[in-house]
């Protein structure tokens, strides 16, 4: 605060008015006086009488349901009302003071035409601070009787403001008043009021707390974007508590003004479920031939989990983890993503994805945050704030984040640097339980974003091809690759290597699958969630699915170079071309005949049935008379 009111200060000595925007409703702390002023009015009272240039004989406070207070500066003591000042072509109106009952209240237009002739040169020196600006004259398209007329005189008041007075104009937002008072204005400023940044909240937190609090730091930091007033009941239950507050009890108070939720996933993750995660996420989760990107994620989950997140950089207010996921199309990327969600959140709802190729635009970060003011659907906030001020606990992912565009990026140091995003709503979001993970193709592409041909692709080609190498060393050199092809698009093509900083040594490589085993297990994954899916969809009429063995070995002979090119996506595509055509005719076909608990069983076609080779269905089933027959569907 002691930044933003020295700038102040700065500015009054250029301007005579200063419109102040922002955060205008909190407490304010002076760390230089050690005061704390419970409402803005109080604070730049207290700054002109310090100020030093002029000597304030009155202070005019002045909103459209008060009315206008006058104090006077020199004594200390209400001065009397002034005076009603006609205003041209407009019957005099009386005027008494605001505790009587029988008051008239003054139209806004003959206030400011008052001050207006009290403001000039030879009178004393005034300071005037007219609050709730946006409520007496707001921004409107266009401006009929009377907010027109008020304008009117509001801007002839701060075209004519003599050089020893000043005028303080305070709105909720610059956008909620109109332009015409601070749009090629010479004498006048706009000069937003800043949350309290970190110094003032760790001079405040000494302040109520004393030097020797020994969290103070971690407070600060955990409470970038709160208000004055949510650290001051911080403190107040802090002070009500045992000093042997914990980090964890620390976090968890401060979570309740921050995100609404004491729960701490983070604090309460078990260590032996921690330890098995690697296991939990190949094995059981079913994300297989990634065991570097697995690795990864794990050694992020440790540093979460031990509070270290963030320590490096002094600050523990960045989203929990980092990840640049790099890699093939369809070899897990968001697979992992996802199941880290159910990991560390127990649900899969706790993911959160956002498609970047439909950020290409400039306006569309009206998408993330919300539109501004004025335009259609502003009220409604943005996709991205909305979702995680819903789930704060969350694992956030940024797909395709090279489609994105630039002035998106700019979002992302903020969230990355600070935890924190301000919609368009002026409500500030926490990311600092979250994770937040990019996803890219960079590496595989043939043109460059700006359609430039690149050797991407071919460059990965030939290091597949290598035979000179065996599979682990190809596997190191694509690895390689991604990060090499990371780097350069950050620091060459896009010239953001800012962006790349705050990602750090997190950029995560996925490889291709291109090992048997591997296929073999993903395509066995594939097929017991497709096998629980149908069991499920079809248990009122007793039907199972099932499949022999060969199936899988036939899939992975058959379609290999297939599944290595496209990854999961191409285990998708395989099973749909071998398996769906055959398996929805024997549905059909059972569904028609009024069959029940069928079994359905995916098969090769037999040697000598003298029809194409390839797979078929059986259907052994039970029809309505007790019959049994086996049918065979191609």
């Amino acid at each position: 605060m002691a930044v933003w009111l020295e700038n102040l200060e700065s500015m009054m000595e250029r301007r005579t008015s200063l419109l102040l925007p922002g955060n205008v409703r909190d407490w304010y702390f002076d760390e230089r006086t050690k005061r704390l002023h419970e409402n803005l009015t109080s604070l730049l009272t207290e700054v002109a009488r310090d100020w030093g240039h002029l000597s304030f004989a009155q202070r005019i406070v002045y909103d459209a349901v008060g009315g206008e207070r006058r104090l006077d500066l020199l004594v200390g003591s209400e001065a009397g009302a002034p005076l009603a000042v006609p205003v041209p072509g407009e019957a005099s109106t009386p005027v008494t003071s605001p505790s009587t009952t029988s008051q008239f209240r003054v139209p806004a237009s003959r206030v400011f035409a008052a001050l207006r002739r009290e403001l000039t040169p030879s009178t004393p020196s005034r300071l005037v601070i007219v609050n709730y600006l946006d409520k007496i004259v707001g921004y409107q398209p266009i401006y009929q009787d009377p907010e027109a007329e008020t304008l009117l005189w509001l801007e002839k008041l701060l075209e004519n403001v003599g050089e020893n007075h000043r005028v303080f104009l305070v709105a909720l937002r610059e956008t909620m008043v109109p332009v015409e008072l601070y749009t090629n204005a010479p004498m006048t400023s706009v000069m937003p009021v800043p949350l309290p940044d970190k110094g003032n909240r760790m001079a405040y937190l000494a302040y109520r707390l004393g030097s020797s609090f020994p969290h103070s730091e971690l407070v600060a930091d955990l409470a970038e974007g709160l208000f004055l007033r949510d650290l001051e009941n911080i403190t107040t239950e802090v002070r009500s508590q045992s000093d042997a507050m914990g980090e964890r009890d620390v976090r968890r108070l401060v979570n309740r003004y921050r995100l609404g939720n004491p729960k701490d996933y983070w604090s309460g993750l078990d260590l032996r479920k921690l330890d098995g995660a690697e296991e939990t996420l190949r094995n059981v989760e079913g994300v297989h031939g990634q065991d570097r990107a697995v690795h990864k994620v794990v050694d992020m989950l440790r540093l979460a989990r031990a509070g270290l997140a963030g320590q490096a950089g002094g600050t523990a207010s960045k989203p929990k983890g980092v990840l640049f996921f790099a890699g093939p199309s369809g070899v897990g990327k968001t697979l992992l993503a996802k199941k880290l969600a159910k990991f560390l959140f127990g649900s899969e709802e706790a993911f959160l994805r956002f498609d970047m190729s439909e950020m290409k635009e400039e306006h569309t970060v009206s998408k993330l945050i919300g539109s501004p003011p004025g335009y259609v659907g502003s009220e409604r906030g943005g996709v991205l704030t909305n979702a995680v001020r819903a789930k704060p606990f969350s694992v956030i992912l940024f797909d395709e984040i090279e489609k994105a565009h630039p002035k998106i990026m700019d979002l992302f140091l903020q969230i990355l640097d600070d935890g924190r995003l301000t919609d368009s709503l002026g409500q500030t979001v926490f990311f600092t339980e979250s994770v937040i993970i990019f996803t890219t193709n960079l590496g595989t592409r043939t043109a460059d974003s700006r359609g430039l041909p690149v050797g991407e692709k071919d460059e990965l080609d030939q290091l597949r091809a290598d035979r000179e190498l065996d599979e682990a060393g190809r596997r190191e050199r694509v690895a390689e690759h991604f990060v090499r092809v990371v780097e350069h698009y950050f620091y060459s093509e896009i010239s953001r290597p800012e962006l790349l900083n705050r990602i750090g040594r997190n950029i995560v490589p996925f490889n291709y699958i291109d090992v048997t085993a591997d296929q073999v297990r993903i395509i066995q994954a594939h097929l017991e969630r497709f096998e629980a899916e149908f069991n499920d969809q079809h248990r009122a009429a007793g039907h199972r699915l099932e499949h022999h063995a060969e199936v899988l070995e036939r899939l992975v002979a058959k379609h290999g170079q297939r599944i290595s090119e496209f990854g999961g996506r191409g285990i998708v595509h395989t099973l749909e071309e071998e398996l769906m055509r055959p398996l929805s005719l024997a549905v059909l076909a059972s569904e028609y005949r009024g069959l029940r608990n069928g079994v359905f069983t995916m098969a090769l076609a037999a040697a000598d049935s003298g029809g194409p080779d390839g797979f078929v269905v059986e259907v052994a089933s039970t029809d309505a008379r007790g019959e049994s027959s086996v049918e065979t569907f191609r």
